[in-house]
């Protein structure tokens, strides 16, 4: 059946009704699944969830429906970033708590519908991710680890908790069960018994395992402690061996290119990404001037070397993030930001345009952060993909992103859950907003 329009088209951007169906029409459809794009392709979405995704000349669009004409642009799924920590500032590690509406909106505003907090303070992450989902805080959509499980020494003390013995383990992970975290996650100095312990332990309450254990990341030593994955690409080299490895245990992935490349510090050779509007717009005045401080302060001669050891490992990890996509193993979009020369929303359509560079197609990346997120979430069949079923979570681009990936950029229009998110709206006021400043984090490296 041909494409019947029955109501009048409106403008890109413009706001819906409540409850009024949203006929996209004539739009590019990126599907999230890595398919070809279908040209001339409709989108109708009637509530929270999407009723139909596909070739125009299958559908006839809802009389009561507000249409949007999007000929010569693209409709996609809203990206997700599964590796962030919403109480950091710009450097990383500085405490900004307060700070949190801010980088939520900076999200949304870029196009990042789903987010996984990957460590931070549990009840106050907890809460974060419960009011989203009541739809009392405007923002992404949250998962959470809650604290990361560390040693008795921990890296980041104010984010986790503290391990000395094994017996332990079964409380933190009944815990973790009853606050319903998303994951559990292993840190730096857990020992390999430790790791397997809880391991063994979250396994019996149907929890997964994810572990940053910096440059060890990738070993086979900790993938045979029973991980499900890493949350964070290898630095190191990864041999024929430990590949197959870690693909027989069904290891996954997430990618984190950005922050390589932000200890590599490559990114602030030119700052004049900052102008970027994803940046521009929903940053507050004082990161950016501290940030330039950063990076025209001259070097020590250790930090020169700690430079040329991170453009190293950085260097390692692109090389690894194709050759694990080339093994097949499930790999999803993350950024870890904040960081100096990461941002929150902007951070991940650079961290797309790295996996791209990296011999990646754009639209294997654009699955990475769509339809393989959700999958790594085990969710896939309930966002991720422009499907009839799957919630009207989308963008419309006006570009084709899947020729040149960063178009991903060129986002008009963001729809949430059914409804069109007021991007005006998420921009940073001076007007509006408090002020607030970070305090000095505690880091143990």
């Amino acid at each position: 059946m041909a494409l019947v329009l029955m109501a009048g088209l409106c403008t890109v951007g413009a706001s819906a009704v409540e409850g009024q169906p949203i006929a996209i029409v004539h739009a590019r459809l990126i599907d999230g699944m890595g398919g070809s794009p279908v040209e001339n392709a409709a989108v109708v979405v009637r509530g929270k969830t999407i009723e139909y995704a596909g070739p125009a000349n299958g559908v006839s669009v809802p009389k009561d429906a507000q249409v949007i004409d999007a000929a010569g642009k693209t409709v996609m799924p809203g990206l997700a970033d599964l590796h962030v920590h919403l109480q950091g500032s710009w450097d990383g590690i500085s405490v900004d708590l307060l700070g949190y509406q801010r980088y939520l909106k900076a999200m949304l505003y870029a196009g990042v519908t789903t987010l996984m907090d990957t460590g931070n303070y549990q009840p106050w992450v907890l809460q974060l991710r419960q009011e989203q989902a009541a739809g009392r805080l405007q923002g992404p959509r949250i998962y959470c680890v809650g604290a990361m499980i560390d040693s008795a020494d921990p890296a980041w003390p104010d984010l986790a908790y503290a391990v000395t013995s094994r017996y332990q383990i079964p409380e933190i992970v009944r815990r973790d069960k009853a606050a319903k975290v998303d994951m559990i996650k292993g840190y730096s100095n857990l020992s390999e018994h430790m790791l397997h312990w809880l391991s063994e332990e979250a396994g019996k309450e149907g929890i997964r395992v994810v572990i940053d254990q910096w440059e060890r990341n990738g070993s086979p030593d900790l993938v045979a402690t029973g991980i499900s994955g890493f949350a964070h690409l290898p630095t190191r080299k990864m041999n024929e061996a430990d590949i197959q490895f870690a693909k027989e245990h069904n290891i996954f992935f997430i990618t984190t290119l950005t922050v390589t490349e932000a200890f590599a510090r490559t990114r602030l050779n030119d700052i004049d990404f900052l102008k970027e509007p994803y940046i521009a717009d929903t940053t507050p005045p004082w990161f950016l001037t501290e940030l330039r401080e950063f990076a025209n302060k001259p070097q020590t001669e250790p930090e020169k070397k700690e430079t040329q050891e991170s453009i190293v490992a950085h260097q390692e990890a692109m090389r690894n993030v194709k050759k694990l996509h080339d093994a097949g193993f499930l790999i999803a979009t993350g950024t870890d930001a904040p960081y100096p020369g990461v941002f929150q929303g902007e951070g991940l359509h650079h961290e797309l345009e790295l996996m791209v560079e990296a011999g990646w197609k754009p639209l294997e990346a654009i699955r990475a952060s769509t339809y393989d997120a959700a999958r790594l979430m085990k969710a896939e069949n309930e966002w991720g993909s422009l499907q009839a079923g799957r919630r009207a979570t989308l963008l419309i681009i006006a570009g084709n992103p899947a020729e040149r990936i960063s178009d991903t950029r060129k986002i008009e229009t963001v729809i949430q859950d059914g409804k069109i998110v007021d991007r005006t709206a998420l921009k940073y006021d001076t007007k509006t907003d408090a002020g607030y400043r970070a305090v000095p984090g505690l880091f143990n490296p």
